[in-house]
């Protein structure tokens, strides 16, 4: 049975591109949406949160992906966030969210 959001596939934004089995998408609501890769047909669609899950699961360290889009940009754009600089003066810093 196809998923309704596969339905509104055309009007939804691609906003993370996973690196395993879904690409997740924002509808114009704000909600997120977790659809199958083509290549992944064993693959389900589902509802996978919003904005607030995401920043959970990164608190958590549980949320991964190949690329963010510029729709994932805009999404997560004005999270209250810090910044970790590496010990020993590391050249990158990390961006976490508070939830």
């Amino acid at each position: 049975m196809e998923h309704p959001a596969r339905k509104r596939l055309a009007s939804l934004k691609l906003a993370f591109i996973g690196d395993a089995n879904w690409d997740i998408y924002s509808d114009e609501n704000g909600s997120l949406w977790a659809m199958a890769k083509p290549e992944c047909p064993g693959a389900a669609d589902a509802y996978f949160g919003d904005k607030d899950h995401i920043k959970r699961l990164m608190n958590d360290g549980s949320f991964s992906y190949k690329e963010i889009t510029d729709a994932g940009l805009e999404l997560l754009s004005g999270l209250g966030h810090r910044f970790i600089t590496p010990e020993h003066g590391a050249p990158w810093p990390l961006l976490t969210f508070h939830v």
